[in-house]
């Protein structure tokens, strides 16, 4: 499976809620995560990768730690469970930050 295909799946699962998944642009600023998953009243900044073989990177891991210095949660997802994950914790209000 490759990333753009489990980006494909969050962002219809996103939606599939009435919920906003917005694709993340930062010119001048690497490491910006790829997502920013917006619903049920809650904010998830989201970086996905390819499962097994995707990497976070030294720049990207300083990303997600400075969102979540800001209080802001993150989650990096590499497969359509870990975006079954992510939907069933934003529907119960319950999400917690990872790496």
């Amino acid at each position: 499976m490759l990333e753009k295909q489990i980006e494909k799946y969050l962002k219809e699962q996103v939606q599939a809620r009435g919920w906003l998944c917005w694709k993340l642009v930062s010119p001048g600023t690497t490491g910006v995560p790829d997502r920013i998953v917006i619903g049920n009243r809650q904010i998830v900044f989201v970086e996905l990768k390819k499962p097994e073989t995707g990497r976070v990177s030294k720049v990207q891991q300083f990303r997600l730690h400075q969102l979540q210095g800001l209080g802001h949660r993150t989650k990096v997802i590499d497969s359509k469970a870990g975006v079954d994950n992510l939907i069933k914790g934003l529907s119960k209000g319950v999400y917690s930050c990872d790496l």
